[in-house]
């Protein structure tokens, strides 16, 4: 009677044992969530290293935006613009912006006094703006096509100036 109660008792730690480590792994963040986001922050010595690596970024996925968005409108396939949108350049911008969430939230009284909030405040509209093109590949709405490239040329000259302030 004592070795089996023994053997149950192993069996039963070892269950458990086995059950907390399953809970504990299906608890950890997917490979996804795992991903570090960078948080870059402000030098107070020097915020322009700041100001130029948001607005060298800002550049680069609005470019990449608006050039894949007139590829895909000359070969009038909006839903390659959309798979293009939703797999590589979202994902990219999203990454970015968690960066620059987490920047905003640590130091946000800097960023305000500063008076460096526009620069954020352009960065995180640009993903609304590439909804808007989606849209107007995908309704084939021309005006909202200019509306949305007009805003992304004028939020450029936005960034622009942010470098001038040097």
């Amino acid at each position: 009677m004592k070795i089996t109660l023994r053997r149950w008792m192993i069996t039963l730690s070892t269950l458990l044992l086995s059950l907390s480590l399953l809970v504990l792994s299906g608890c950890s963040p997917s490979p996804e969530e795992q991903k570090n986001t960078a948080i870059v922050l402000i030098d107070k010595a020097n915020p322009q290293v700041f100001v130029r690596h948001i607005v060298s970024e800002y550049l680069t996925l609005s470019d990449e935006l608006v050039m894949q968005y007139q590829r895909y409108k000359a070969e009038d396939d909006a839903h390659g613009f959309i798979l293009f949108r939703n797999n590589h350049w979202t994902p990219a911008y999203i990454d970015s912006k968690r960066g620059y969430d987490k920047t905003l939230f640590n130091q946000k009284a800097y960023i305000y006094r500063h008076q460096l909030n526009g620069v954020f405040d352009t960065f995180f509209e640009l993903q609304q703006l590439s909804i808007l093109l989606k849209h107007s590949l995908l309704n084939q709405d021309w005006h909202l096509e200019q509306q949305a490239l007009q805003r992304i040329s004028e939020d450029r000259l936005i960034m622009m100036k942010y470098l001038k302030t040097e």
